[in-house]
């Protein structure tokens, strides 16, 4: 990422596991970065838009159904995910998290106070 963007990046850090090793520890002690850390909450399923998905197809393939075999259930939920390809606009408004809320208010804030040319913005890195 770094090699790509030049200048301050905001990082989304999610709190997972393998974000918390050594390798990234050491990574992060590299000189010179220009790295801001946003951690969230240990647990956060409002910034998280699958959760947003799983909800929806328990809502529409599996809610108040007894489909009796895994087989069954496999069936309803491929078939919900597959018929997602086809519903873009349904899926990006029910799957916009609080974070991306955040991020795009992070994203105009840093803009307006920004000294950067009118073409140019901070990037925003999800973790």
């Amino acid at each position: 990422m770094r090699e790509r963007h030049v200048g301050a990046l905001n990082v989304i850090w999610d709190n997972a596991p393998a974000h918390r090793g050594e390798a990234v520890r050491e990574f992060l002690r590299t000189p010179g970065l220009d790295l801001q850390l946003v951690n969230l909450p240990g647990y956060s399923p409002d910034f998280n838009g699958d959760e947003a998905i799983w909800g929806w197809a328990r809502e529409e393939a599996t809610g108040n159904l007894c489909l009796g075999t895994r087989a069954a259930v496999q069936d309803m939920v491929g078939n919900f995910l597959a018929s997602l390809a086809s519903r873009k606009e349904e899926v990006k408004r029910r799957c916009r998290t609080v974070l991306q809320s955040r991020a795009e208010a992070l994203l105009r804030d840093s803009q307006s106070h920004s000294q950067h040319p009118a073409n140019a913005h901070p990037t925003l890195v999800l973790i």
